[in-house]
């Protein structure tokens, strides 16, 4: 069986997005911190006209099938020490990468 010619590049590349770009560190189920790439939006709410929630939106992007393998909606992170909640399903790219994936503080 033959295996991925470009699984060294992609792994050096996976881990250089990380370290330039990560803004945060997160852990997983008390495992080793990770870096992350925390967006802080803000939501228009109900309608887009914002007057029935205006609460801030979170995302986040992440290399999960090398840090957080099993992540899943209702699955919590825990990014610069606070605890988040995954707000829908975790659908990894081929490299393992899940972006723009929607978080809510805990509580």
């Amino acid at each position: 069986m033959a295996t991925n010619p470009f699984a060294a590049l992609e792994a050096r590349v996976n881990s250089a997005v990380e370290a330039r770009l990560a803004n945060a560190i997160a852990t997983y189920q008390g495992g080793e911190p990770f870096g992350v790439v925390l967006d802080r939006g803000q939501t228009e709410g109900f309608g887009g006209r914002g007057e029935i929630v205006d609460a801030p939106e979170i995302a986040v992007s992440l290399n999960v099938a090398a840090h957080a393998p099993g992540l899943a909606e209702g699955s919590e992170l825990v990014i610069d020490g606070v605890t988040y909640v995954v707000d829908a399903g975790v659908q990894p790219d081929s490299s393992g990468w899940v972006s723009g994936l929607v978080v809510f503080r805990k509580g």
